[in-house]
């Protein structure tokens, strides 16, 4: 792997499997990475909601926190 200025490399062991990530930043990003999650967040949120109400597709999710 050719080491740049833009990557980082994360190395995460979970049950015995080492997960290797490297993320590269882009020079021509139009978006930060937190605005992708939310978008991506808010975009599935709206199509489950979708989901639910047309079709039954969607299971119902069950919190077990206190209100």
């Amino acid at each position: 792997m050719d080491k740049k200025s833009n990557s980082r490399i994360t190395r995460k062991t979970i049950g015995g499997t080492v997960y290797v990530v490297e993320s590269l930043v882009s020079d021509t990003a139009k978006e930060t990475v937190y605005d992708k999650v939310m978008r991506l967040v808010t975009s599935d949120a709206s199509c489950r909601i979708k989901l639910s109400d047309s079709s039954g597709l969607c299971p119902k999710i069950y919190s077990t926190s206190s209100k």
